[in-house]
């Protein structure tokens, strides 16, 4: 793993140890002193000037060390990499595991340690350490596991439920598929506003013909969001008064939960910030 790669990628210069919290967490966290760190959507990606290697930190739904285990077990695997565990896994602290892994990452082969813990009732985080096999070295797994051990359960007051569903749901939301595209915008006010576009079409060069469709469809209301991170509904209110409510899941693959993603209704959306 090239430290200029990794010097690209955290844009955030952050030197002093921080204590970290997102609304999209069960948990806080503490940054080791003089490691940079880049937010990505709920999923923390940290790095160092001279330490070789890269440290992401993925929070997990798993309420129980069981389904912790079973997802460590199956090692990691997503775009831009996969990770096999190596041996067996030992345990982490009393709510937890470590274990040692290689793979491929950025088209570069990696030797990883992870530490997962659950550290409140609906989750915790899984911390992954990687580098190239030469590059490995104590002061990089000491980070990995400064950040681990700092893992705490997040503190919650009787209104800030409401106010973090509804922070976490804020942004533009676009789903893509082969015909069509469709974009959800929710506004911090309670506004929204909507459009998607479908187009169907084909061509025959023997015969000279071509035929197509498109269709564009915009909305707009206002919208507010009922249940918790994990599950729940998007009320959407249009101005004549009609409802509609739309189930969302976050969306879940190999135990890693991607919380930029989710699925309303059966189609997976994802997030960027609103313009």
């Amino acid at each position: 793993m090239r430290k200029v790669l990794l010097l690209i990628l955290l844009g955030s210069v952050i030197m002093q140890a921080q204590n970290l919290s997102n609304t999209m967490w069960s948990f806080s966290l503490d940054t080791p002193k003089n490691w940079k760190y880049q937010d990505n959507g709920g999923v923390i990606l940290l790095g160092h000037d001279t330490i070789a290697g890269l440290i992401i930190v993925y929070p997990h739904t798993f309420s129980t060390k069981h389904e912790l285990k079973n997802a460590m077990q199956q090692g990691l695997n997503e775009e831009g990499g996969y990770l096999q565990i190596q041996g067996v896994l030992d345990n982490f602290d009393k709510d937890g595991y470590q274990g040692n892994y290689v793979g491929i990452y950025q088209m570069q082969t990696v030797k990883a340690k992870a530490y997962g813990r659950v550290v409140a009732q609906n989750g915790g985080a899984t911390i992954i350490v990687m580098t190239t096999p030469e590059s490995f070295s104590k002061e990089l797994d000491k980070a990995g596991k400064f950040i681990a051990n700092s893992l705490k359960k997040k503190k919650q007051n009787s209104t800030q439920g409401h106010i973090d569903i509804t922070q976490r749901f804020i942004g533009k939301w676009s789903c893509y598929s082969k015909y069509s595209e469709s974009h959800v915008y929710l506004y911090p006010d309670g506004t929204y506003s909507d459009n998607s576009t479908s187009s169907y079409g084909n061509s025959d060069a023997s015969v000279g013909a071509t035929w197509g469709m498109a269709n564009d469809t915009q909305n707009r209301g206002r919208w507010q969001a009922r249940g918790n991170a994990n599950n729940g509904q998007i009320i959407f209110t249009q101005p004549n008064g009609e409802k509609s409510a739309y189930p969302y899941q976050v969306h879940i693959k190999n135990g890693h939960t991607y919380w930029s993603e989710y699925y309303f209704g059966n189609k997976l959306y994802s997030r960027k910030p609103l313009q």
